[in-house]
């Protein structure tokens, strides 16, 4: 099997378990899945773009979260636009 037919039965197979967790389950679901370092990774990503969008500067976020501007600059890019994260802030 090709590794890009992989990938996508991957992320398919993730995003479909993902929809069956429960909320009870939801953390223990990332626990058992990604390091702490991961996950520590990924909520500083979800909080800087909650900044991002309560309007603070990338000096802002980095001074407060020890973030390079380079991170920063890749949050707001993949998060400028989305439909989905307004809701959750």
């Amino acid at each position: 099997m090709v590794k890009t037919n992989i990938d996508l039965k991957a992320k398919k197979e993730f995003f479909e378990a993902l929809k069956k967790v429960g909320k009870e389950d939801f953390e223990g679901f990332f626990k058992d899945l990604m390091s702490s370092a991961e996950i520590k990774d990924l909520s500083r990503r979800f909080l800087a773009s909650k900044l991002l969008k309560r309007g603070k500067t990338y000096q802002e976020i980095r001074d407060l979260m020890g973030m390079s501007e380079g991170t920063i600059n890749k949050v707001y890019f993949k998060t400028k636009g989305s439909r989905i994260l307004p809701h959750l802030f």
